[in-house]
């Protein structure tokens, strides 16, 4: 009998003990580069097609098209930065979404080299790939999906987000909960990839005292490993599971 499979395994105080059990490429990898670029020529293809996008794949973009188009509805054009965002899936939401308005958005995605090189080559320009916060100013909405996790220094990253000035900043796919905030190692093929689960308290202060605030939280509808909604967590102790991510969308304190 084969051993069953845990997305998530272990607990840590901090991300440096984590590090030391990591293993792989992570999503600097070959197996992860290729199944992005799979995928979002699958997207490409259904918006070619004038076909839905696979919800799979849009899963976790899907609070971005309406906070854009509220935005759209006050301003003339918009900057968005989208950090962590691939290859650009979130900006083809956009596309099959509100594409009547998609030339009023200037949408930069902050990536790894290796990702901007593909995404350039997959937009044509339509999308701004850049591998560095350098010369980056303000912004009107900065999102990100799924990858503060990833971030060690975390509450570092959320201070940068805020310095931009957006109007707002929207969170996607955020694992914070009732918990103390600790790290966990994500086995991705074979791969070992620390994460972390934030507490949900701790979280929204770190946006707190940079000068915004929660308007918007919601729970994620996702699929991972096969299972909808709930986190396949049974591994860990009570106290340390996590039902469901969250979509939070922060504005800024006027």
């Amino acid at each position: 009998m084969s051993k069953e499979f845990f997305i998530w395994e272990g607990i840590f105080n901090d991300f440096e003990k984590a590090q030391n059990f990591a293993d792989g490429f992570g999503f600097a990898g070959d197996t992860y580069n290729t199944r992005a670029y799979d995928a979002a020529k699958e997207c490409l293809i259904s918006l070619e097609k004038k076909e839905p996008i696979p919800f799979f794949h849009k899963q976790r973009s899907v609070i971005l098209p309406p906070v854009a188009a509220m935005m759209l509805n006050q301003k003339s054009k918009i900057d968005i930065l989208d950090f962590g965002g691939g290859l650009g899936i979130g900006y083809m939401t956009l596309k099959e979404s509100i594409s009547f308005k998609i030339k009023k958005i200037n949408y930069t995605i902050l990536e790894l080299p290796t990702i901007c090189k593909q995404g350039k080559d997959l937009h044509n320009g339509e999308v701004n790939f850049v591998d560095t916060f350098q010369n980056l100013n303000e912004f009107d909405l900065v999102h990100s999906s799924s990858a503060i996790q990833y971030i060690e220094e975390w509450k570092g990253l959320v201070k940068r987000f805020c310095s931009f000035k957006a109007e707002h900043i929207l969170m996607s796919d955020v694992f914070a909960g009732n918990f103390n905030t600790f790290v966990t190692l994500q086995n991705y093929y074979s791969n070992k990839i620390p994460h972390w689960f934030f507490n949900i308290e701790e979280f929204i202060e770190a946006f707190n005292q940079n000068g915004y605030s929660l308007t918007m939280r919601t729970y994620v509808s996702a699929k991972r490993l096969n299972y909808d909604d709930e986190l396949p967590m049974s591994n860990f102790e009570e106290n340390f599971r996590l039902k469901y991510t969250s979509h939070m969308l922060f504005s800024k304190i006027k």
